[in-house]
Parts: C-alpha cells; structure tokens; sequence
C-alpha cells in the first residue's frame, strides 16, 4: 500500500490546506486510489484528468466545530511520478464560503437569545457575535481542511486499487460459484413380471412351468415363502 513517510502541510489563501504525500507505485495506480477514496468519503468529482489531476468536493460534519451542520470544501488533486517506482500527489481543500452561511446565521441567533436572558450578552452582544463568527470562520476554514485532508489519506491508504501493480492493495477477487447440479433420483426397482396365467383347461406342464418361475422368484427374494406357497396351491387347483 501506498507509504506516506513525507508528507507536507501548508496554508493556501483564502482559506483552505494542502497536503503532499509520496507513494510506491504508478501516478495511474495512485489516481485509481484517490478516485475510490473521495467516493467512500461521500464526495464527488467534478472534472478529472487521469491519471494526473482532478477536481472534486468532500463534505465535513463536526459536532463541536460545526455544530452538527455539514461544510463543503473544493479539493483539487495532482499526481506527478518522482522516480521510477515512486509518484507523489497533492491535494489541496478550500473551504466553498456557502455552506459556512448556515452556521453563521445559526452563532448569529444563539446570541441574540442569549442576549434576551444575559445583560452581559445583551451589551456585548455585537463584540460577541463578531468573535464567534470570526473564530467559527477561522476553525472551518483552516483547521477543518487539515482533519479533512488527514481522514482523506487514511482512507486512500485503505481504499482499494484498480490493479495490484507498485505494492496497491487490489480489489479481493470473488470467488465464482458454480451451483452443483441436483442428484438424480434413484430409479425405483422395477416389479417382477407377473406369471403367465395357465389357460382354462390346464395345461399341466404350463402350470409345472410357472411354479418353477415362482420358485425362482422366491429363491431371488422377490417372493416371500408364504406368497409363493399361496400362488403354486392355487395354479395346483388348475390341473
């Protein structure tokens, strides 16, 4: 997998950060991994160059920083190959100002309350609004980027690759199933031939006959004694 011993950090303008990371293997391998990271990460890629660049957005959601409310950020990604077995990406993210709108309507009106129940709140009320708005701003302009570009890297190092060349993890390969057919039934024994009844008059050596086939019978288990004991009296009664 893709190792990330030199790594860069730094601030863009307009708030925002930047990340540089250097990986075995080739800018195509890295672009196919980076590809799979901004989806599981529920991002979506705006334009793309493969395998050198993209542009892509990534939501971010922090409970303290963000109060719950979701923050998008514009990310661009670029690949170069640093050496024979090596390729080094940056990705930088910026904050898109629209989404912060919310959370700063929402400061805006948690000190207007605040300021109804606190005289405190009350006469401070603007120096307050603006350092919460200014604070807010500067958390999720510079400091959210930064855990958004460290949650991107872990999860490029854990996403799966289009191919397995230059030590990327690949997709695990399904196994195929191939359903085993279904036994054939047994075919069921077929039934001893029933004995040829003598005709009326009786021929007696017709009946001797058949008696020997009911011995045989017997003698194969198709007969039981007392089956073949009922069947020779009653073709005895006809001679």
């Amino acid at each position: 997998m893709p190792q990330i011993p030199q790594m860069t950090r730094g601030f863009t303008g307009g708030g925002g950060a930047n990340q540089q990371a250097t990986f075995n293997g080739e800018p195509a391998d890295a672009y196919g991994q980076a590809i799979n990271a901004i989806n599981a990460m529920g991002g979506q890629v705006l334009w793309q160059q493969p395998p050198t660049s993209a542009k892509f957005f990534l939501p971010k959601k922090d409970n303290w920083t963000t109060g719950g409310l979701t923050m998008k950020y514009d990310g661009e990604l670029h690949l170069q190959k640093s050496s024979p077995t090596q390729t080094t990406a940056r990705v930088s993210m910026k904050l898109q100002w629209g989404s912060f709108l919310p959370l700063a309507l929402t400061l805006l009106a948690f000190v207007f309350v605040m300021g109804l129940w606190n005289i405190y709140f009350a006469v401070y009320g603007i120096f307050i609004m603006a350092l919460l708005v200014a604070y807010s701003a500067w958390q999720v302009s510079s400091q959210l980027p930064d855990k958004l570009l460290a949650d991107f890297f872990r999860t490029l190092t854990g996403a799966p690759a289009a191919s397995q060349q230059g030590g990327f993890k690949a997709q695990p390969q399904a196994h195929a199933f191939t359903p085993q057919p279904p036994p054939s039934p047994t075919p069921a024994p077929a039934s001893a031939p029933a004995p040829t009844p003598a005709s009326s008059g009786g021929d007696a050596s017709a009946i001797m006959e058949q008696i020997k086939q009911l011995g045989s019978l017997r003698d194969a288990g198709v007969l039981t004694p007392e089956e073949f004991e009922s069947k020779k009296a009653e073709l005895l009664k006809r001679i």
